[in-house]
């Protein structure tokens, strides 16, 4: 019974925050996607894509925000928040840099 209750409190903390940070994981993922079929679609009708500079950058930051993501469903100490927050930065900062500014 202990277990339960121990598991049942490790799951509710942080879990407003790990929520976010999961979506935006998971749409980062997807952009990373897209990049690649807009630039493979390029390529095949000789139009302007994207670039390798924008389709790299965004598969490296979909697998960084992956890995803090997991960090972040694994643990219930300081880890989950730091990470959550690195999801959060690094979503940010590359569609900052590659879809605002």
């Amino acid at each position: 019974m202990k277990a339960a209750a121990t598991e049942t409190k490790r799951r509710a903390g942080y879990g407003f925050l790990r929520g976010v940070s999961g979506v935006l994981a998971v749409g980062m993922v997807l952009l990373a996607l897209f990049n690649i079929g807009v630039q493979f679609y390029a390529n095949a009708h000789d139009l302007p894509g994207p670039g390798a500079l924008a389709v790299t950058a965004h598969i490296v930051a979909a697998l960084v925000v992956i890995v803090a993501q997991v960090i972040a469903d694994r643990f219930n100490d300081w880890r989950a928040p730091v990470s959550s927050l690195g999801v959060l930065l690094i979503s940010a900062a590359t569609l900052w840099t590659f879809w605002w500014a």
